[in-house]
């Protein structure tokens, strides 16, 4: 594999960085030191972005997204007509269930935030637009439900505790009962609600700059099972993160997660099953839509 030109690489860092906070804007320093790059040659490559309109400096001598980019956006939907048909999947399901929806993609070894709307009341559905989690156990087993063993081995080589024989195990018992539901049911960990607090409080301050290093250190420090409830009965009650479906691309790799979240009081189980129909309903039609327009 060809190495990436580092000029290239620090320069999509940048962009990253930037995209993972919007409407705010950080000084030459504060971006030198979240995309680790020494202070000379970050000015350099934030004078060429802004120079293409990649990103903008303000009055106050900091730097934002640019309009450029705001281009690119939309032509990329253009290019991208899977995300456009989810992105108005996404304004549906949460218009008729009133819950957070969350559209995810895997990008290497990361997940991102494509497509975020809150709760009527506020509450994010778990990841912002431009945010980015490791694509490590637990996070993204959906992603990994449908994929080969090379691939399922080499996420769970991502995480630490892979090591751990059990707890290995359970990894893979847990994306089976993904693949034998269609869809993944996280239930609400006890340190999870700290973990939330700790990410928005650490995004919304000072703290932005180191935040993918803090993120990554505080979701390795965490419990690594991916709990699930073995079984979905109807008449109870579960304290839930997520409901999470995949959407295929055309290679049949699950590129794409439709989640539901930001759920503020335990749900049902016969609720549960009927946001998971209406979720998996949603994003084989997405599918079945894709695959039509490019026949």
């Amino acid at each position: 594999m060809a190495r990436p030109a580092l000029s290239a690489s620090r320069g999509i860092d940048i962009l990253d960085f930037l995209a993972g906070f919007p409407g705010r804007s950080f000084t030459l320093s504060e971006i030198a030191r979240a995309a680790k790059i020494n202070v000379a040659s970050c000015h350099a490559i934030l004078t060429a972005l802004t120079e293409r309109g990649y990103l903008s400096r303000t009055s106050q001598r900091t730097y934002v997204l640019g309009p450029a980019l705001v281009a690119l956006g939309h032509t990329a939907l253009k290019s991208q007509p899977l995300v456009a048909r989810a992105g108005e999947a996404a304004d549906e399901l949460a218009a008729e269930f009133g819950v957070g929806v969350l559209l995810s993609a895997a990008v290497g070894d990361e997940v991102v935030g494509v497509v975020a709307i809150d709760t009527p009341d506020g509450r994010d559905p778990g990841l912002r637009v431009g945010e980015r989690m490791p694509l490590a156990p637990p996070v993204g087993a959906p992603f990994l439900a449908w994929s080969s063993p090379e691939k399922i081995d080499a996420w769970i080589a991502r995480r630490a505790g892979a090591s751990d024989a059990q707890l290995v195990a359970e990894w893979r018992e847990a994306l089976a009962t993904i693949r034998r539901r269609g869809f993944q049911v996280t239930l609400r960990a006890p340190d999870s609600s700290e973990l939330a607090a700790l990410m928005s409080e650490m995004a919304s301050g000072r703290q932005a700059p180191q935040y993918k290093d803090q993120m990554i250190r505080l979701i390795g420090s965490l419990d690594h099972h991916l709990s699930q409830p073995g079984e979905i009965r109807p008449e109870a009650l579960y304290d839930i993160v997520l409901i999470a479906a995949p959407i295929f691309d055309q290679n049949g790799e699950a590129a794409f997660n439709l989640c539901l979240g930001g759920f503020a009081e335990p749900v049902s189980g016969a609720q549960i099953n009927t946001y998971a129909d209406r979720l998996v309903r949603t994003c084989v039609q997405i599918m079945r839509e894709d695959r039509t327009a490019a026949a």
